[in-house]
Formats: structure tokens, C-alpha cells, sequence
């Protein structure tokens, strides 16, 4: 597995958690404009490439339809959702156990609050660009819209614009990109907003990445019209409107196999029950390994105390070594996650044959 890169920088954000997805919804009109352009930006240290980039296919997917090739590196793009379903597990449990045998490794690099619009990040931080060229991505998969539908169908023409820019960024890493429309808004209970109201907005935005997926000849994955649209009652996938349940997440990962021609194997799983576990013990085994492989990814990538690994307390007592202060021990710590990571997608690899098919 590739080694991440530690460039100085300020502490890293608050972590993932649902009380942040709502807090992101309410400041996004307000945030920095922080641009796609930012986020590809060049690495401060100018390092090369690692050895897996010359392995990345260039070719666009042939015809525009979505395919995974041996040793493919997938790449998973956008807010809050994207961040929560690594920590769920059913997507990626899927797509492994559908290409099981082609050693495809995922990577999840969603951040709580990104936008087409900004992608904000602490000064410093690593730019996506360079994690995406480090872990040898090959096939990026793009959520956006939920978000960006709350400022209403008045920002529809700077939301396509902006994806616009977004894509061409990350045509820099490959050709190989998927768009996925977001999922329908629910009403909350008691208190909370009806958000279903906002699903006609939402349902341009989703319209307007389907014209963007054609003019692109990418492959499109449609959760929100697999889920049924505005129209969307059943089944429930939030408990408050905004933020995906596991099971919700569970539901959501079964229209995406749906859309991309695997259904039958998201069939096989199961109904999921109210905490997302499945009910086929091959798939739920497949799903756990997936989340405990993910937690490891989350804290390799994102650091909880980048203060000390490489942003602005680098050089307290505590960041080096008690004996000899010229030697830091926090990043050669860090690369520890590397072997566990690796070993945790060799037994999932093994659990992905016991699937069936």
C-alpha cells in the first residue's frame, strides 16, 4: 500500500459525526471559497509520483459504462454521506463481493461539509490531488448535490459550473470517473423541518448531473430516481430528514448495485434490519471486515492529532523522541496502519468468496 504524505499543516477539522452533517448544511452558504482549483493544487514538497501512478489507466471506461479492472484503486469523492458509508460498509461490501478475484482496493476520502463549490481544510492539509496520486487512484466515484440543492434551483447554473471544473480536475488523476446523483430528502419527525419539501430542487440538481454524465460519456449510478425521485416515501432511509441511517445506507447501497447491473447479488444479501445488518451471514461478515478496514483507513488519512504529525506543533517535546529530540516518532508510528490495512483487505478478500453469487 502506498505511504500518505504528512506536509506541515495546521490541526486537522473536527471529525465525522451526524451533529456535523447538520451544522455543514446550515454555514455552506457561508463558507470560504475554497475552489475545485484549490483543491487540486500543487504539493508543497513537490514530491514525485509513487510507482503505482504510471500503473493508472488513462482510457476513459469504453462506451461509458461503469467496469472494474484488476487491481483497480477506487476512489470515493464528496460530504457528509460519502464520509458515513465507510463507517456503514454496504457499498463497498458489494462492489467487493461482485468483483471479488480482482484485488480492487477502495479508498474513502469524503469530508463532512465539501461541495462542488469549496472543499474547506485547515491550512496546509494535504491537497486531495495528492492523496488521490499517492493511493494510485484509478476510478473516482462522485456524490454531490444534496447540499447544494438547499441554496435552491437559483444555484443550479453555478452548481454545474462548478462540478464542471471539479471533473476536470480530477480528470488530471484518470478519465475513469462516476457520477452518482444523491438521495431524496425526508421529512423529519416531530420538531424537525420536512425536508421532503426540497426534493423538487433536488430533483434538478439531480437532472442536471444526468446532462452532465451524458455530455461526459460517464457512467451515472441514478440513487435518486432508483429511490423514487421527489415522490420518495419508502423505503425510510433517515430518522431525521437529512442524515442517512445504517439501514438507510444499506438501502441506498442496493440502488446503487441496482443502477450498475448487480442487483440480484444486493438481493442475496438481504432485507437489511433496523441497525443494517443483513440477514446472509456471508455478506454481514463481508460488511464488518469492510467497516473494521475503513476505520483504519479514516485514522491512516486522517489524523487525529495532525498538529503533531505535521502542522504547527511539530516541534513540542512531545512530537520527538524523550532521548533523542532529533528523532520524531509520530509519522514513523503512523506508518503502522500501512500492514494492518493490508492484512484486513486480505481477509476481506477471503470473505468475499464465501459470498454468494
Amino acid at each position: 500500500m502506498q505511504r500518505m504524505p504528512r506536509h506541515p499543516a495546521q490541526p486537522i477539522a473536527a471529525r465525522s459525526g451526524r451533529f456535523l452533517q447538520l451544522v455543514c448544511v446550515c454555514w455552506l452558504a457561508a463558507a470560504g471559497p475554497a475552489s475545485a482549483a484549490d483543491l487540486f493544487s500543487p504539493p508543497h514538497d513537490g514530491s514525485s509520483s509513487s510507482s503505482k501512478q504510471g500503473q493508472v489507466r488513462r482510457e476513459p471506461f469504453p462506451d461509458g459504462r461503469f467496469s472494474l479492472e484488476r487491481g483497480d484503486v477506487v476512489a470515493f469523492v464528496g460530504g457528509a454521506d460519502t464520509v458515513a458509508s465507510q463507517h456503514t460498509g454496504h457499498l463497498e461490501a458489494l462492489l467487493t463481493a461482485t468483483c471479488g478475484g480482482l484485488e480492487v482496493s477502495f479508498r474513502n476520502f469524503g469530508w463532512e461539509g465539501d461541495t462542488v463549490h469549496a472543499q474547506p481544510r485547515d491550512v496546509g492539509f494535504p491537497p486531495l490531488n495528492e492523496h488521490l496520486r499517492r493511493a494510485g487512484v484509478s476510478v473516482i466515484v462522485l456524490q454531490f448535490g444534496r447540499s447544494e440543492a438547499m441554496s435552491g434551483r437559483s444555484g443550479l447554473s453555478v452548481f454545474v459550473s462548478d462540478y464542471q471544473k471539479l471533473l476536470d480536475a480530477c480528470t488530471q488523476q484518470t478519465p475513469r470517473l462516476v457520477l452518482v446523483t444523491p438521495p431524496p430528502f425526508e421529512k423529519g419527525s416531530g420538531l424537525l423541518p420536512d425536508l421532503s419539501l426540497r426534493n423538487p430542487d433536488l430533483a434538478e440538481y439531480a437532472d442536471a448531473i444526468r446532462r452532465i454524465a451524458r455530455q461526459r460519456n460517464l457512467p451515472l449510478v441514478d440513487v435518486f430516481a432508483e429511490l423514487g425521485g421527489a415522490t420518495h416515501r419508502e423505503p425510510r432511509l433517515t430518522d431525521n430528514g437529512l442524515q442517512l441511517t445504517t439501514r438507510g445506507h444499506a438501502f441506498v447501497a442496493r440502488a446503487f448495485a441496482r443502477q450498475l447491473g448487480f442487483g440480484e447479488l444486493a438481493e442475496r444479501a438481504g432485507a437489511p434490519d433496523a441497525n443494517g445488518v443483513w440477514p446472509n451471514a456471508a455478506f454481514e461478515r463481508l460488511r464488518q471486515a469492510v467497516v473494521a478496514k475503513n476505520r483504519l483507513w479514516f485514522n491512516y488519512w486522517r489524523p487525529q492529532n495532525w498538529a503533531f504529525l505535521g502542522g504547527d506543533r511539530t516541534e513540542q517535546p512531545s512530537s520527538r523522541d524523550h532521548r533523542n529530540p532529533n528523532i520524531r516518532w509520530f509519522p514513523k508510528e503512523m506508518e503502522e496502519f500501512a500492514p494492518l490495512i493490508e492484512a484486513k483487505e486480505k481477509e476481506i478478500a477471503e470473505l468475499a468468496r464465501e459470498c454468494p453469487r
